[in-house]
């Protein structure tokens, strides 16, 4: 049963608050989370989107901001949403706001035959660890094809948890896997134009 849910950070991803929730509240394994989380207990956790939750879970997750607000403050929804014609990105959101069915058939996500992973901003890093004592993963540093960070204009760094479909089943924080990089700024003017 949950009992504390952490307030989501601006521009964080719903996984990111969903492995923050996870860490916090002790639990040995991942399959016990899952089981007060989702009503799959084997679901793998949608790092871009939403997994079907159960009900009193969801009623907890959406106390401080509603369904609507996360879906398009927290997930990856916006950036693939904005290239459809209305109807289907109607669809799309419906098929988030219900949490059934595949999201993934009906939005434009490029594809891309290289492996993708968490990503973040070192400097981003640094504040967050200054403002809130933990980092996050940024909703906005996970776009397909940016590689800069909006705000500093330093390249992003792969961590090491994969988003992909074939991955085990795990919530990991960013406070666990991103490590001191050395920072690097784009010299690239039209590079951090499009990441802004």
């Amino acid at each position: 049963m949950i009992s504390f849910f952490p307030d989501i950070y601006p521009d964080e991803l719903i996984y990111s608050t969903l492995a923050r929730y996870y860490t916090k509240s002790g639990y040995t394994a991942y399959i016990f989370a899952a089981e007060d989380l989702y009503e799959k207990r084997t679901v793998k956790p949608d790092i871009e989107f939403l997994n079907l939750f159960r009900k009193d879970a969801l009623k907890i997750i959406t106390q401080a901001k509603s369904l609507d607000k996360i879906i398009k403050k927290h997930t990856m929804f916006p950036y693939y949403a904005r290239f459809l014609n209305k109807e289907r990105r109607n669809k799309a959101y419906e098929t988030l706001v219900n949490m059934r069915g595949s999201v993934y058939n009906i939005l434009a996500i490029p594809k891309t035959k290289e492996n993708r992973y968490l990503r973040y901003c070192p400097i981003c890093a640094n504040e967050d660890r200054e403002k809130y004592g933990e980092t996050y993963w940024h909703r906005s540093h996970q776009m397909i094809g940016v590689n800069v960070c909006p705000v500093h204009g330093c390249y992003l760094v792969n961590s090491d948890i994969p988003i992909s479909s074939r991955a085990s089943p795990k919530l990991v924080t960013a406070e666990e896997s991103v490590v001191s990089s050395k920072i690097q700024m784009t010299s690239n003017e039209v590079e951090h134009n499009v990441a802004k």
